[in-house]
């Protein structure tokens, strides 16, 4: 196996933990305060609450970057945001990525 093909399947494992990750936390969260745990009160769990916390990290202004040309408006952005549970995904997948079968 060459070098790119080992940084192209890290860069796959890293994303694929990431997204899983980040699904699995909006879903917890989501679960979570449909039920009230996240609610407050007696039921808060502090584990719950930290696992769907999501950081947000935006670049560009509001929406995005702008490119108006009267007729034609390009506009780019991009927009990361990670909570505790794709972090732990990332590890997941580079744990499995370790020591999965390389033949």
């Amino acid at each position: 196996m060459n070098r790119s093909a080992g940084v192209g399947r890290l860069v796959v494992f890293i994303l694929l933990g990431l997204v899983l990750g980040g699904i699995l936390g909006e879903v917890l969260g989501l679960v979570l305060g449909q039920i009230g745990v996240m609610s407050g009160g007696d039921m808060n769990n502090p584990s719950a609450t930290s696992s769907s916390r999501a950081w947000e990290l935006d670049l560009g202004y509001k929406d995005g970057w702008a490119l108006d040309l009267y007729m034609i408006k390009l506009r780019l952005g991009l927009g990361l945001k990670f909570n505790t549970c794709s972090i732990v995904g990332m590890a997941l997948s580079l744990y499995i990525m370790k020591w999965s079968n390389r033949g």
